[in-house]
């Protein structure tokens, strides 16, 4: 499209669009010029007639722009309806769905039922230690799984990490864990003898053979606001940027059930644990 051609274009694009506008000055100006420049007055009747036509344009021109504003909305609103359509009918991009666990505190915090599964769990239970302690004094229900020291978990851990030979490294921070359980149980305990058993809430820590593939957070997994945070494993790298996503119900159906009953399944193979006892310890 040439210059002179796309003027021509612009200009009566604007002429169509602002024509009850142009009208209305038009006609304005003739009026005034018959007035004041031709000096021929206007009769009573002529000037009411002329204040009520440039009237009339005035609200023609406000229908005619009332419609083109709408017309340009809807138009709008099309254009954003069809990128929403081909955004959520296409795959989406794995940078979106991917992402980092957001702060627990808010969700323990609130939460009635928490379930946590993972190798050790060791930042975990060490960053949310008094939340959980605070959780179970409240009335909340806890259930921990976490590797059994005393099966082949810890060194399938180690195999698939960076160094395959340091079980050690595993080893050490599920003592660590171990130790903070320890704790959580006994205040678990006190808090059974200091208030009535109805208001406290229930601890229950069991151990898996084998090491899982992914850990899980859930919060309120039964109910129908829950929310489900899963953590992909990684193998040799990786270990800084795990893949992580979180499941509802309402926005996941299947996939979130899905979660929920891979703990359950884990939950009802696994073993029950009980903290050691410093006098089984002296012993």
């Amino acid at each position: 499209m040439t210059n002179k051609t796309k003027w021509l274009v612009n200009f009566v694009e604007f002429f169509l669009e602002n024509f009850t506008v142009l009208l209305t000055i038009g006609f304005t100006g003739y009026v005034i010029y018959r007035q004041e420049i031709e000096r021929n007055s206007l009769s009573t009747d002529e000037l009411l007639t002329a204040i009520l036509g440039v009237l009339g344009l005035l609200a023609i021109s406000e229908v005619v722009e009332r419609y083109r504003r709408l017309g340009s909305i809807e138009k709008s609103g099309k254009r954003t309806l069809s990128l929403l359509e081909a955004r959520f009918t296409d795959r989406p991009s794995a940078i979106g769905f991917f992402q980092k666990t957001p702060s627990l505190d808010t969700y323990i915090v609130g939460a009635n039922q928490i379930d946590m599964c993972g190798v050790s769990l060791t930042s975990t239970l060490n960053k949310q230690f008094s939340n959980l302690r605070e959780r179970l004094k409240s009335g909340g229900n806890i259930r921990v799984l976490v590797v059994d020291p005393d099966s082949l978990a810890l060194q399938m851990s180690a195999l698939r990490s960076e160094d395959p030979d340091d079980v050690g490294y595993f080893s050490k921070r599920l003592e660590t864990s171990f130790n903070d359980l320890n704790y959580l149980y006994k205040s678990w305990e006190e808090y059974q003898k200091l208030y009535s058993p109805s208001k406290v809430g229930s601890l229950s820590i069991r151990l898996i053979s084998y090491a899982p593939s992914f850990g899980t957070i859930s919060f309120d997994a039964n109910r129908s606001n829950g929310v489900v945070f899963v953590e992909i494993y990684s193998h040799k790298t990786g270990y800084s940027s795990q893949p992580t996503f979180d499941l509802t119900l309402h926005r996941d159906g299947e996939w979130y059930k899905y979660f929920v009953e891979q703990f359950e399944q884990m939950w009802q193979d696994a073993k029950p644990w009980k903290p050691v006892s410093q006098k089984s310890k002296a012993g």
